[in-house]
């Protein structure tokens, strides 16, 4: 997922990611001490373009020159070529040709000409192919401790202090695991401030609302929770589900939910999908063709702020790839056209040293339940195991905090202003009474406090 903090991570790349501190550079786009500094919005059509000059900031030289420190060859006239091929993104900003701040990264990503695009899970580390081996090993009735792990963790939100927000009050929001068959014993540890309200199911964003006032000159307004939950894995076997699958009751307020279209980014794409499954009617068969078929045509880049992107799924089709989240709306719009229930998931993924932002889907099968689907994790085909190969087209690890079962949807209490994150939730929100405060205006931090595998009875 796209974020534009201080913190940015490397995401869904099918590796194990890091996050990396950024220069606070990034807020140099704010006129710091201005009345209306660019991360202070109060009008969505406003904060879009503004976003989205912020996202595309570099000049065509400033491009070639970031791209020449590695490949020399490369001339002003390639650029041309790259963008037809999609390997960078341009825009027009105020009269001028602007081209996404990834650009540089994006290039060697998707160029052949430079690196050769890798598969979504090709080239997955032994570590993380270690969480899938501990999944299955549990439900090969070997690893009793393998499905399970009580973390314990802390989020916290820093907002320094600014001129334009001097003597208002902050309102945040951070985001709390949701009960599911997944997550349990969710307790909420300590909150600073104390004082706190707990969404508790009134959205599907789950969350802790805490607010305090702005601070004053010099300062820093500190908002954290420190929470603690169960997090399980889980596995079906292909043979299960097919065994096990029976007719959609078409009819159930479930099913007529999760196959709705959600514009503008799970939209009908009766025609791909169509042809991606030919005639194959069984609903498992169809993930599965639908899952391979994402995972071999869209390999992972650097995203754009979602809040710019008029329909993410087309954007996916159109650029020719994608991060965790588009690839995950992409999968859901294609089972939803298909006539299959399915879903959006996302939080965190809560790897000791290996935090990052993630997305992905659960897919319905009638007479089996709410199946994980992660996309963006790919086939792992460097195991020689075809359990391990599969996993993530009908499994998930261990190692996630859930936060949201939908997008785009209304916070408890509600929020005044348009979001920083209009499709998900997962760095927080955070506005005052002039307006949301973008991303630029302050810090996230997310870390893993304890770890530890609890055993858990085979099924």
């Amino acid at each position: 997922m796209n974020k534009s903090i201080r913190y940015i991570a490397a995401i869904c790349v099918g590796m194990t990611a890091t996050i990396i501190p950024v220069s606070c550079s990034d807020k140099s786009q704010a006129d710091k001490g201005a009345d209306t500094p660019m991360w202070l919005e109060s009008d969505s059509v406003e904060a879009v373009q503004s976003r989205t000059a912020w996202d595309f900031r570099l000049t065509r030289s400033e491009l070639l020159e970031a791209i020449q420190m590695q490949h020399p060859e490369v001339t002003d006239a390639d650029i041309d070529t790259f963008i037809a091929r999609h390997y960078v993104e341009a825009k027009d900003i105020n009269g001028e040709q602007k081209f996404h701040r990834k650009s540089p990264r994006n290039l060697n990503l998707l160029n052949p000409a430079f690196s050769e695009p890798a598969s979504r899970g090709g080239d997955v580390s032994a570590v993380r192919i270690s969480h899938v081996d501990s999944i299955l090993d549990y439900y090969r009735g070997k690893n009793p401790v393998g499905l399970k792990h009580a973390i314990k963790y802390r989020i916290n939100i820093d907002v320094p202090y600014d001129a334009a927000i001097a003597g208002d009050t902050l309102r945040v929001w951070l985001p709390v695991p949701v009960a599911s068959q997944r997550q349990s014993d969710i307790v909420i540890e300590s909150s600073y401030p104390v004082e706190h309200i707990l969404s508790d199911n009134r959205s599907v964003h789950n969350s802790i609302y805490l607010e305090q006032p702005a601070p004053a000159p010099g300062d820093t307004a500190h908002f954290e929770y420190v929470g603690s939950f169960v997090n399980s894995g889980e596995y079906f076997a292909p043979e299960t589900i097919l065994a096990q699958l029976k007719p959609y009751d078409k009819s159930s307020e479930l099913y007529r939910k999760y196959t709705a279209m959600q514009a503008p980014h799970i939209v009908n794409l009766d025609s791909l999908a169509r042809t991606i499954v030919g005639d194959e009617t069984n609903p498992f068969k169809q993930s599965e063709l639908v899952f391979d078929y994402i995972t071999s045509n869209y390999p992972w880049a650097g995203a754009r702020e979602y809040s710019t992107i008029e329909c993410i799924p087309q954007y996916v089709l159109e650029e020719g790839h994608g991060d965790c989240g588009q690839v995950t709306l992409l999968y859901i719009s294609l089972m939803r056209s298909l006539g299959v229930p399915a879903r959006w998931e996302s939080g965190w993924v809560v790897t000791p040293g290996a935090t990052n932002l993630h997305d992905w889907a659960e897919t319905y099968f009638e007479g089996i339940g709410w199946v994980p689907v992660d996309t963006s994790f790919g086939r792992y085909t460097g195991s020689d195991d075809p359990e391990v190969v599969n996993f993530f087209s009908h499994g998930i690890d261990s190692q996630r905090l859930a936060a949201n079962k939908g997008i785009g949807s209304a916070f408890y209490p509600p929020k005044k202003f348009v979001r920083s994150e209009t499709v998900d939730f997962q760095l927080g929100e955070v506005e005052c009474s002039k307006g949301n405060l973008f991303y630029p205006a302050w810090n996230c931090h997310f870390e893993v406090i304890s770890f530890e595998p609890i055993e858990s009875q085979n099924k």
